[in-house]
């Protein structure tokens, strides 16, 4: 069965898999205005601690390390960047796990991601366009690879939408497995909906599965637009509203699940004087207490 561990958000936003850029021209690559340099976290009145750094070749993101996870336990990895002759990311690596992500590309489009663990497939993400945008995503998870136990931390969303609603499929995810024998297969269906360049509604479907996103946004600089990045476990205990797929910051996750249960993430901002946050606060509605931050250096 699928063995799940739980590493708070690492930036990103997990469930997609492409890199939709700043210019439609140059699908894949990251190009930001403002470059992350370090983030900082601190969950509820806990001390503030540092928790990536990213580090930059030029233009290029050269890598990614990983300090620690918000269950505070020390597991520090670094994500290396490769990139084709068009400046677009084809592989991410994690070496010390034996794990890597394929990107594959269709003309100006992601076509498919891939995880591989020690050389086998773990799961396959497969990607249909309305136009330009990304209209459906749709994961293959080979669940005999996890027999042994095995923990990725590598998931090729998960910069592209945010942490909560990962986490809410990666939960989805672990039921479906929970049902199959170790040498099944099952899938997982992802619908985007889009209001101009930010995605207004996620649909989650897989064998009687069923969840429904709806998010709202702010009108300032998201620092994540068009980066795609292969961070983050399958479960996800912090949660951010930045997302390589927008170009605004998230500023309200509403889900409701089998047209039932509903929650509410609220995330408030701080502003630099470009328009870039520089600090992120995120709360349950119902738990306004238990606060959860992120402080970003550029």
């Amino acid at each position: 069965m699928r063995t799940f561990k739980t590493m708070g958000i690492v930036l990103g936003l997990m469930l997609a898999v492409a890199f939709t850029s700043c210019h439609k021209d140059k699908t894949g690559v990251y190009a930001p205005k403002k470059k992350i340099q370090q983030i900082y976290y601190s969950w509820s009145d806990t001390e503030k601690k540092p928790f990536q750094h990213w580090e930059w070749n030029g233009d290029k993101l050269n890598s990614i390390t990983h300090y620690s996870d918000f269950d505070f336990k020390a597991d520090t990895w670094v994500e290396n960047f490769t990139y084709d002759n068009n400046n677009r990311v084809t592989r991410v690596d994690n070496y010390t796990n034996s794990e890597y992500i394929t990107y594959e590309y269709d003309g100006n489009h992601l076509k498919t991601a891939t995880v591989f663990y020690r050389n086998a497939i773990a799961c396959t993400w497969a990607i249909s366009y309305d136009g330009d945008k990304i209209s459906k995503m749709m994961g293959t998870f080979y669940d005999d690879l996890k027999k042994d136990g095995a923990t990725l931390h590598l998931n090729p969303l998960s910069h592209l939408l945010p942490p909560n609603v990962c986490k809410s499929v990666a939960q989805c995810e672990q039921r479906l497995a929970n049902q199959r024998g170790e040498q099944e297969t099952f899938t997982i269906a992802l619908l985007l909906t889009w209001t101009d360049n930010n995605i207004s509604k996620i649909v989650c479907t897989g064998d009687g599965e069923y969840m429904d996103f709806q998010l709202q946004y702010d009108d300032k600089n998201c620092p994540w637009y068009g980066f795609m990045g292969g961070l983050e476990d399958y479960l996800i205990n912090f949660t951010s509203g930045h997302t390589g797929f927008t170009k605004n910051n998230v500023t309200r996750i509403i889900l409701t699940e089998d047209n039932d249960y509903t929650d509410t993430i609220c995330y408030a901002y701080q502003y630099g004087s470009d328009k870039y946050p520089v600090l992120q606060t995120m709360y349950e509605s119902d738990d306004i207490d238990d606060k959860q931050v992120l402080y970003f250096e550029y």
